[in-house]
């Protein structure tokens, strides 16, 4: 079974953040969905973190 992804805490370190993203932490940013921290900007951002990805994903429409 494969876990969930999980919200980054904004108060996460911005340097812990990028290494948890695989990007430069100049590139975090915060998820307008649900405020936590995501690869915001530059080359291969989404805007919207993963978490609130997977779960409009799962969400049934």
């Amino acid at each position: 079974m494969e876990d969930k992804p999980r919200r980054i805490d904004p108060a996460t370190d911005r340097a812990a953040a990028a290494q948890l993203l695989g990007c430069p932490p100049d590139e975090v940013g915060y998820c307008p969905r649900c405020q936590g921290l995501t690869h915001r900007y530059g080359r291969g951002a989404q805007v919207i973190c993963a978490a609130c990805r997977a779960a409009e994903a799962a969400s049934p429409d």
